[in-house]
């Protein structure tokens, strides 16, 4: 088939994207791979064009045909580029030979996604279809017209109709200088899997990197996410909509078992991978918190110190 004649200008913004002045500069991100690129379909992330593999797009498989199909139906740019060009924009991963544009969401407020949240309504979609105009694109993916079951949508009131039961208090998770962009990737996918209702990202914090959008498999297109340039901003925002804190603790924090958890909405602090949370962070948080380890050993993984707090949280709701 006839390459693209777009494709050099797609695949010269997938690299400018790449770093976090491109992004600032283009409200774009860029996502990697056939899974990726479905789970935004699905989501209605508001992609801008898809760069494929040339062979890919002239003998797709059922599978890519489907997907090819939806684009196409939802207007999204389909951009056959050489197999070379791909290879070296995903430095030899094989994720399924194709990338994606998205635009950035709108940024959101604290405040606004506490609201949402206490009304037991969902926040408005940013995405196409909702506040970021548009019409999502359609779905005819496993899951959508293509076969599978939709997740269920919940009847107002539950099953029955009549009142819906109280909401447990909003937690967030908050990410404050995380240097490494698949540390923010994977506590993007812990957050959402623990029910959290928004990432909230600090300083060098960057869920929308390429390597952190692949870890998040899928998470950024349906977690919600508020950026501040220092942790003393989101510390003061926090203080502001009267959300507790909690920040975890190598030592000398109140032993997780022992937590009594505070009441209303409640955020969970981690912090820098090799410092932790700046001394003057740690001092201004309601709770610090210590996950009991075996001896010898210095800490958890910043990702799985998350977890593991979160689901205790949760549990306990």
């Amino acid at each position: 088939m006839n390459l693209h004649p777009r494709w050099q200008s797609v695949a010269e913004m997938v690299r400018r994207v790449g770093s976090g002045r491109g992004r600032r500069q283009t409200k774009i991100y860029a996502i990697e791979g056939t899974r990726l690129v479905e789970r935004a379909l699905r989501a209605g992330a508001p992609l801008t064009a898809v760069l494929a593999a040339e062979r890919l797009v002239a003998a797709p498989d059922p599978r890519h045909a489907a997907l090819f199909s939806a684009l196409r139906a939802g207007g999204c740019p389909l951009v056959a580029a050489p197999d070379a060009v791909l290879a070296d924009l995903t430095e030899g991963r094989d994720l399924g030979h194709m990338l994606a544009l998205v635009r950035l969401p709108p940024p959101v407020t604290l405040d606004k996604l506490l609201a949402a949240a206490s009304m037991h309504s969902p926040l408005p979609n940013p995405l196409p279809g909702g506040e970021g105009g548009g019409s999502p694109l359609p779905n005819p993916l496993p899951g959508g017209k293509g076969g599978g079951s939709p997740l269920p949508r919940p009847l107002p009131g539950g099953e029955g109709g009549g009142s819906p039961l109280p909401r447990p208090p909003a937690l967030l998770l908050a990410a404050i200088d995380i240097t490494d962009p698949g540390n923010v990737g994977a506590l993007t996918r812990t957050a959402h899997a623990a029910g959290a209702i928004a990432l909230l990202c600090a300083g060098a914090s960057d869920p929308y990197h390429p390597r952190a959008t692949r870890i998040s498999r899928g998470s950024i297109f349906r977690l919600p996410v508020v950026a501040y340039d220092t942790a003393a901003a989101l510390l003061a925002d926090l203080r502001r909509c009267g959300v507790a804190s909690i920040a975890t603790s190598a030592a000398g924090g109140v032993a997780l078992p022992n937590l009594s958890r505070p009441a209303g909405p409640l955020a969970v602090l981690m912090g820098n991978e090799a410092q932790g949370l700046p001394p003057e962070v740690a001092a201004a948080v309601d709770t610090c918190v210590t996950i009991p380890m075996a001896p010898g050993v210095d800490s958890y993984s910043v990702n799985a110190a998350a977890a593991i707090v979160l689901y205790e949280l949760q549990r306990r709701q």
